[in-house]
């Protein structure tokens, strides 16, 4: 077992680069350069936070922790921007299009409006609504992706 606590600053010299190339391959082109930075950083904040569970290969744990804030990012992300094209029409007084956003959300069944504001405005997991609502992860990403394709269709 390495000690981290003394040996962070070696650590975040030696898998900088490593921890970086992960991150941008994953976000690629969808963030920009400084929030692939936040990610490093969140990355290395974790390790060290962590540093008295780890119980495997460094660099495979890095790895993984990577990984999951990369991916966390980009979750985060795609909600702040549904939020901000929402505000966007809000603010160009689309009336036509907020109309017919409107329509489509009010032709949704009680069920299908609640699954939608729980995934794509609350930001809750798929995982976390399966649970709430006792029903299989898979069954739950067909019913997203029947309204999702419900939602787009044209009337």
């Amino acid at each position: 077992m390495i000690n981290i606590e003394f040996n962070i600053d070696l650590i975040i010299d030696e898998y900088s680069n490593y921890v970086y190339k992960i991150i941008d391959n994953i976000i690629g082109t969808s963030l920009p350069y400084e929030d692939k930075e936040e990610v490093v950083s969140d990355t290395f904040y974790l390790l060290w936070k962590n540093n008295s569970s780890i119980n495997t290969n460094l660099k495979s744990y890095l790895a993984t922790i990577a990984r999951n804030c990369a991916y966390e990012k980009l979750r985060q992300s795609k909600i702040e921007f549904e939020y901000r094209e929402i505000e966007d029409i809000d603010n160009s007084k689309d009336i036509d299009s907020l109309l017919i956003i409107k329509e489509k959300l009010n032709a949704l069944s009680h069920y299908e409006k609640n699954l939608f504001s729980m995934y794509y405005l609350e930001g809750l997991k798929i995982r976390e609504i399966s649970r709430m609502l006792n029903i299989n992860v898979a069954t739950l990403k067909v019913q997203l992706y029947r309204l999702r394709k419900k939602i787009k269709e044209e009337k």
